[in-house]
């Protein structure tokens, strides 16, 4: 595959090679015009010289005659370097004056009306006039020849005189369009420049008030984009800050636990052991949930592996991973499923489904209910996915916040690292979706709701999975 061209030699090739060709071609052509021109008025000057000669034929008692004074003739045969040379014939064909040899059996002409034709006499081309016309009763013909020496120098005249200023004029129009390019793309170079000599840290937006039009909209686009990295690294540091206070935490405490069964060991070391087992729990536990939500994160549409998911299938088996938990914590399982299949990833779904079960078992205290929801499509959108526990719930002015990575709502102490829901905003944001977090029509606990949009249908989906 050939290099792609660049902006100059694009300029060059639709602008230069185009007038070029236009500038040669109208040379030639206003060569050939004038040239045309010209050879036109040598023809009516011979055509003059036959006329002359016509008005010199008179009758004679032999038959038709020229009386051509001597100076007159000397005249006619002398024009610069060119030789003329004529004849006069009758009807009969009877050359009764001037060179035989351009005498013509027949001829085109009628009187009054010139025909013009190149003739080789003893290898030397001429250029001759035929004409005919009638004294009394008699019909007479009469041609003059020329050697073209004249027009030759005309024509190379005519060749210096209008091609080799055409050329000239080629030569600057080459140059001024050599450096016009040149002096338009300083814009694009002097952007180059700025972008090329920045570090990969310097995300200052770009000049846009004194750039061309032209230009405005790419650095805008420009800016924007730089503006969107900045709020990314932005989050990304805020993230990595606080996945290192959240992990800090854990491994103190287990660095803290192992020191002091090293150091006094206590006689029952079982509940130690539990404890040092809890804490890695919780750490593994943090880990993971961070590697998800930074894979999700640097993941788009395109980079997934889709299919048609039956989310009525899903629900099923991830809620057996969930079963004897919540037997052990004397949490009802309520499903009311819905057939409803989405174009999307079965892991992330998987994950996704998995997340909101946990952080709902988390809050629901014994004997309380979690419900499992999905329903059908409606005019407003192409089906949803609800799960709704019997927890404490959160205040009101909380529920904007639940998906931002770690946030805690406060005062809330149940165990927790505050990644579940982040992970699932990121996995609904893949599949084009909406995350909604609800107060319940009970007193307490929280209602979350995932919703999908058919394809195109919700202008905030841009270009959504369709729904099935």
């Amino acid at each position: 595959m050939s290099n792609p061209l660049s902006l100059y030699q694009i300029f060059l090739r639709w602008l230069l090679l185009p007038l070029i060709v236009v500038l040669l071609v109208g040379s030639l052509m206003a060569y050939q015009f004038s040239l045309h021109a010209a050879m036109k008025v040598l023809d009516l000057g011979l055509y003059d010289n036959a006329l002359d000669l016509s008005k010199q034929i008179q009758m004679s008692p032999r038959g038709l005659a020229i009386n051509l004074p001597p100076a007159a003739l000397q005249m006619l045969q002398e024009n610069n370097d060119d030789q003329v040379i004529y004849a006069a014939w009758d009807h009969r064909g009877h050359v009764f004056s001037g060179n035989a040899r351009l005498w013509r059996a027949q001829s085109s002409s009628a009187p009054g009306r010139p025909v013009f034709e190149d003739l080789n006499l003893d290898g030397e081309t001429l250029r001759a006039v035929y004409t005919q016309g009638i004294i009394g009763d008699q019909r007479y013909s009469i041609a003059v020849a020329q050697t073209l020496h004249g027009r030759n120098r005309l024509s190379d005249g005519l060749f210096a005189n209008i091609v080799m200023p055409e050329a000239l004029l080629l030569l600057a129009t080459i140059v001024i369009i050599l450096l016009g390019i040149r002096r338009v793309l300083v814009p694009v170079y002097h952007l180059r420049y700025d972008i090329g000599q920045r570090s990969a840290n310097d995300l200052r937006p770009l000049e846009e008030r004194t750039a061309p039009t032209e230009l405005r909209p790419i650095i805008h686009g420009i800016n924007e984009l730089l503006q969107d990295l900045a709020l990314s690294f932005a989050s990304h540091r805020r993230f990595i800050a606080d996945a290192a206070h959240q992990l800090r935490t854990p491994l103190a405490s287990l660095s803290s636990q192992l020191e002091v069964a090293l150091e006094q060991p206590p006689p029952d070391i079982r509940p130690l052991f539990m404890g040092i087992l809890a804490t890695t729990r919780r750490t593994t536990h943090l880990a993971n949930q961070l590697l998800s939500l930074a894979r999700l994160e640097h993941t788009e549409q395109s980079m997934m592996e889709c299919a048609l998911v039956d989310l009525q299938q899903i629900c099923r088996e991830v809620a057996v991973d969930f079963v004897a938990r919540a037997e052990q914590q004397q949490v009802e399982l309520i499903f009311e499923l819905t057939p409803l299949s989405v174009f999307g990833s079965p892991l992330m779904l998987r994950e996704l489904l998995g997340n909101l079960l946990d952080n709902a078992l988390r809050y629901t205290p014994e004997k309380g209910q979690v419900m499992i929801r999905l329903s059908g499509p409606t005019r407003e959108h192409a089906g949803q996915l609800i799960i709704q526990d019997d927890g404490p719930g959160v205040p009101e002015a909380e529920l904007s916040k639940l998906s931002i990575p770690f946030h805690r709502v406060p005062g809330d102490q149940t165990p927790g690292c505050g990644l579940g829901l982040a992970i699932v905003q990121e996995i609904v944001r893949l599949h084009a979706g909406q995350l909604r977090f609800n107060g319940p029509e009970s007193v307490a606990g929280l209602r979350v709701e995932v919703t999908f949009y058919s394809q195109g249908k919700d202008s905030r989906v841009g270009a959504g999975f369709p729904i099935r």
